[in-house]
């Protein structure tokens, strides 16, 4: 957990909210200078507010849904703002009361203190990226559930599922499956759902077209190293890139690993490990896409296939897959940050 070290005379804690944001302002005696609840996220309003401030003033809020305007609004006023890491700030600012005002006093302290966890400001050009990046995940997911209902009716009569086709065309997939479920209720209810796969295929692909076009004027060099890693593609490409943004951003591999959800951390006491925490803590979509590359990469590269066997006798399965995406991210640390290609040959070593 890194905590932002303010230097600023003033400092505000704003408790933000869809249509309301609570400000407090906090001045180096530590005494309350504002306490104010602006309706409507009026920005010109809160600009009055903090005039007398200003001149240094560092303002934070919490890491929420509605966070991007107000980041923004600030680096166009040229405003010093802090992201505050929402689970970690859970943890430190416990009470027996809660509201906005409390809130915000209490973030303005925490401020002042040196007590803020940072949370990563995504820069506001490369948004709409990963925006459209996360939809086309949410819709391949959305077909997956699809899918699986679809198998899982053929399961429920007792039918051996019928083999998917490989290719975006589903017309055959779907004749084999209307003659195998003859009941005229089945056949709806397959039908309904497979044209709602089949548009799902044609909004994945007119993103993906999109997405490609984009990244390769971009970033096109790092989108190629990712692709020779072996298990990677496009998609999970893709999600590691904007997941990432500047890989200059992590000092460390372990800041990297950590941010991945690639390792958690302990709990100790008196100089003795009581358990493990934290695992929740970092970017699921990178936790998801190097897990997948780690699997798909021992499909595709029989010495990993050979490696995660060995790990497998000694550690059992699931450590092994823990340890697998571990090295890999590791990998995928060092490739970004030297611009070098995967080499299998150094990664097994190096494992």
């Amino acid at each position: 957990m890194r905590y932002h070290q303010s230097t600023s005379a003033f400092n505000c804690g704003i408790d933000l909210h869809a249509r309301s944001m609570y400000v407090c302002v906090v001045n180096p005696q530590g005494d309350v200078v504002l306490h104010h609840n602006i309706h409507d996220n009026d920005f010109a309003f809160f600009l009055k507010k903090i005039a007398p401030f200003r001149h240094d003033l560092t303002i934070t809020a919490e890491c929420m849904f509605a966070w991007y305007w107000l980041a923004d609004a600030c680096a166009r006023e040229k405003l010093s703002f802090v992201l505050a890491h929402a689970l970690y700030l859970r943890a430190i600012h416990g009470g027996k009361n809660k509201n906005d005002r409390i809130d915000s006093e209490k973030l303005a302290r925490l401020l002042a203190a040196h007590l803020i966890p940072i949370a990563y400001v995504y820069p506001a050009d490369k948004r709409p990226v990963r925006a459209l990046l996360r939809q086309r995940l949410s819709y391949v997911w959305r077909r997956a559930e699809l899918l699986r209902r679809i198998q899982s009716v053929q399961q429920a009569e007792g039918l051996a599922p019928v083999p998917r086709c490989q290719s975006r065309d589903r017309q055959p997939w779907e004749a084999r499956l209307l003659a195998a479920l003859p009941n005229p209720h089945h056949q709806l209810s397959l039908q309904t759902d497979l044209a709602s796969v089949r548009h799902y295929d044609q909004m994945i692909a007119v993103l993906e077209k999109q997405l490609v076009r984009t990244t390769w004027a971009i970033a096109g060099r790092d989108y190629a190293l990712l692709q020779t890693v072996p298990g990677i593609g496009q998609a999970l490409a893709l999600t590691i890139l904007y997941e990432v943004d500047d890989i200059e951003r992590f000092e460390t591999v372990q800041r990297f690993s950590s941010y991945c959800r690639l390792v958690k951390g302990t709990v100790a006491s008196a100089g003795k490990i009581k358990g493990l925490r934290g695992a929740k803590l970092g970017n699921p979509y990178l936790r998801w896409a190097i897990g997948e590359a780690a699997v798909l990469g021992r499909r595709h590269e029989p010495r990993l296939a050979q490696w995660h066997e060995q790990l497998c006798a000694h550690k059992g399965n699931f450590k092994a897959n823990a340890i697998v995406a571990n090295q890999l991210g590791r990998a995928i640390y060092f490739m970004l940050k030297n611009r070098t290609v995967f080499d299998l040959d150094e990664f097994l070593r190096a494992a």
